[in-house]
């Protein structure tokens, strides 16, 4: 065989290679997006998302109120889950120990939950039949919408625009926890 052949072999082996990871990839990225759990926000400011900036600023007193209200909540459950985890990977492993960690995260949870359903309801109760269609549109598409209008996560507008940006819940100062929520965060 010559060395053209050769080379020509070569040269579509390369490229039959990196289709196939290609292909790969793009279907990797696809079906993850499809299997992943809806984003539920870590505070009720989903509700207002997709309102215009003069309607987020009207609601920001009701925001900032609920926001003070459940934040030593979400740090209770915080703790508590990481309480849970310590126990889960602890040397000297103790069931009840666990099982009482695991009482007092569904105690600290239920409470999470009602609090926050309670002002998900109040702040519902201060929109306009037009605007509840609109968060309940964000719910159904699973998350706010892109910079075309259309649902979408990148760029302004989706999860990578800025915090109060267009589609973006008014986050206040010193809002961001510390610590990330723990898995299976409540929906609020």
């Amino acid at each position: 065989m010559s060395r053209n052949k050769l080379i020509l072999i070569a040269l579509l082996a390369s490229i039959a290679i990196n289709l196939v990871f290609v292909g790969g990839i793009g279907y990797r990225t696809s079906s993850v997006r499809e299997s992943l759990p809806r984003p539920f926000p870590p505070n009720i400011g989903w509700v207002v998302r997709d309102l215009s900036e003069e309607r987020r600023a009207e609601l920001e007193p009701l925001l900032e109120q609920s926001y003070q209200e459940i934040r030593p909540m979400r740090r209770e459950m915080f703790e508590a889950q990481r309480r849970v985890n310590e126990l889960m990977a602890s040397t000297d492993f103790g069931s009840a120990a666990l099982e009482q960690a695991f009482t007092e995260l569904r105690t600290v949870n239920d409470r999470y939950q009602t609090l926050s359903h309670q002002q998900t309801i109040s702040l519902l109760g201060e929109l306009t039949e037009a605007e509840r269609q609109m968060a309940q549109e964000f719910v159904q598409r699973r998350g706010p919408r892109g910079r075309d209008g259309r649902p979408g996560f990148g760029g302004p507008g989706g999860r990578g625009g800025p915090p109060g940006g267009p589609g973006r819940p008014p986050f206040l100062p010193g809002s961001v926890e510390p610590n990330p929520p723990p898995p299976g965060d409540p929906v609020q």
